[in-house]
């Protein structure tokens, strides 16, 4: 069995940049966090969960038809949030401007998936980019002062270039996200 799921990776020098500063705030930081390495960042689009190595070929090919003439666009990464609300965070965020170019791919692959039998989360998709789980949050404060500070900022502009089927693994520096299938969209 592998652990799967269809994202999109994220690259941004300047959202790192910006993460490294919020992970020395010595006010945020009273909160206990894991901070996502950023070679781990995605827009998630269906997790699969455990899924039988059989199955990769037909995944491959369940993206490649449902991506087929999919132009790359950009889009910006734009202000933070936590899940599921500031009350009791438990994921911290970066917002996704627009993955509207998409949304047509996306619907059909989930048909797709559907109709071949895997199973997925069926809420509603809301595009975002983790950077942290919370383990604790002693000073909500913090959080609302950040989420304040930064709901309308624009942290940068990214590619929206490719889908990756990618595979989950447990390692002793935390989860490392293997791409088994990269589909390249129209540059």
């Amino acid at each position: 069995m592998k652990r799967l799921f269809i994202g999109i990776p994220i690259e941004s020098p300047k959202s790192v940049r910006q993460v490294e500063v919020w992970k020395r705030n010595s006010h945020f930081n009273r909160n206990v966090l894991n901070w996502t390495s950023s070679g781990n960042w995605h827009i998630t689009l269906f997790f699969l969960g455990n899924t039988e190595e059989s199955a990769v070929v037909g995944l491959q090919q369940l993206i490649e038809e449902s991506f087929c003439g999919i132009q790359a666009y950009n889009t910006e990464l734009f202000g933070v949030g936590v899940f599921p609300n500031t009350k009791n965070p438990k994921a911290l965020w970066i917002g996704l401007e627009d993955l509207q170019p998409l949304m047509s791919a996306y619907s059909k692959l989930g048909e797709l998936l559907q109709q071949n039998g895997f199973s997925f989360d069926q809420k509603p998709l809301k595009p975002h980019l983790t950077i942290a789980r919370v383990k604790r949050a002693d000073h909500l404060s913090a959080f609302q002062t950040l989420l304040s500070e930064h709901k309308e900022t624009v942290f940068d502009q990214i590619n929206m270039s490719k889908v990756v089927l990618f595979e989950s693994l447990n390692t002793p520096d935390g989860p490392f996200y293997k791409p088994l299938f990269i589909k390249q969209l129209i540059r």
